[in-house]
């Protein structure tokens, strides 16, 4: 498979409120992506494509903007099921909106500068094997994978997919869960038989987003799960993650990683404790940074910003953390346990703690 690379312009991968007019109504909406010329809605509620009107932006941070746009290109909720995306619309800015159109720019520019990071090689001859049953998802993935520099090579199903992998060892897998002949669970249980393939990383597409089906992957071994619908960009960015840590030295591969929004700490601690697992959990939040030290599934020591407060109480406040990515490198913890407690104990009392805050 061989596709002429595009540049695209840089995009702000954010949830920020949108409101518009349809039918002579508020409606409001949420953003998937940002850029300095348009932004992506979610919603069912389309205009036609050519129409014309304010848009207003809320930020995250508070910011707001209102632009004049046009209704660019239209995802009905049948094509995006297709593509593996929510429904929406791209809007376009104009520019006969000097003012507000610069202020969101300046904005925008100001906070791509802020937030990417230094730009980092892929290593060269990177190979990944994608098997994904639905065509226009899976021309989709694999011009995102090639677009940022990686070999792909794209199936239709598991079968086709595990003989690539036989034939040639890849450096990566991404694989759906619901696939015809051999479905994503079975070609996990094939790669992880294979004396050749047991370590490969695996990077699972799944419908169903519960806590249970995101643990029973993680349990035969995947390193990352990622719940359709999704966007391009995110799956780039955790297999660009992946790639990279995979260079550390022996003993530092990073078993998983992922999204707080798609699986709780608690959860996820709870997972590391039923595995018995050894390593640091790095948990980077919108309103903070945490590394939980964990040894034989036991949590032992947490560092925070707040270096003044109780160890428990301050794995207490992380666990309150429903926002942000984690990272759970796996290698030997030594030293004193500073929490005394078992991990289930201490997800007990934070959830005794938040039912007697939630009755106030």
């Amino acid at each position: 498979m061989s596709r002429q690379r595009q540049v695209r312009e840089p995009r702000l991968v954010t949830r920020c409120r949108v409101e518009f007019e349809r039918m002579d109504r508020l409606v409001s909406a949420e953003s998937e992506d940002l850029s300095r010329s348009g932004v992506f809605v979610r919603t069912e509620e389309l205009l036609p494509v050519g129409a014309v009107t304010e848009v207003t932006l809320a930020l995250p941070d508070g910011a707001r903007f209102r632009v004049i746009a046009r209704v660019a290109h239209l995802l009905s909720p049948s094509a995006a099921r297709a593509l593996g995306r929510h429904p929406g619309m791209g809007f376009q800015f104009l520019e006969s909106d000097s003012h507000g159109r610069e202020a969101l720019i300046q904005y925008l520019d100001d906070l791509l500068e802020e937030l990417t990071p230094p730009p980092q090689a892929i290593p060269v001859g990177v190979r990944i094997v994608l098997a994904e049953p639905g065509a226009p998802l899976l021309e989709r993935i694999a011009v995102a994978l090639e677009q940022a520099g990686y070999t792909v090579e794209a199936f239709l199903d598991g079968a086709d997919a595990y003989a690539a992998c036989a034939s040639q060892r890849p450096d990566l897998v991404v694989a759906a869960a619901d696939m015809p002949d051999l479905d994503g669970w079975t070609l996990l249980k094939q790669l992880a038989a294979s004396p050749r393939l047991h370590d490969v990383p695996v990077v699972f597409l799944s419908d169903d987003p519960s806590d249970m089906t995101r643990l029973q992957a993680y349990r035969l071994g995947v390193r990352d799960y990622i719940t359709k619908p999704f966007i391009e960009e995110e799956l780039v960015i955790r297999v660009g993650r992946i790639i990279l840590h995979d260079g550390r030295g022996p003993g530092e591969a990073t078993m998983l990683s992922g999204s707080l929004s798609e699986i709780s700490l608690p959860t996820l601690l709870s997972l590391l404790e039923f595995e018995r697992k050894s390593g640091i959990l790095l948990v980077l939040g919108t309103v903070g940074t945490a590394r939980i030290f964990v040894a034989e599934g036991r949590v032992v020591k947490v560092e925070t910003a707040e270096a003044t407060m109780a160890p428990r109480d301050r794995l207490m406040a992380v666990l309150d953390w429903i926002h942000g990515h984690f990272e759970f490198t796996s290698c030997e913890v030594i030293g004193s346990d500073e929490i005394g407690a078992g991990t289930t104990n201490l997800l007990l009392e934070h959830a005794r703690l938040r039912d007697e805050a939630a009755r106030g």
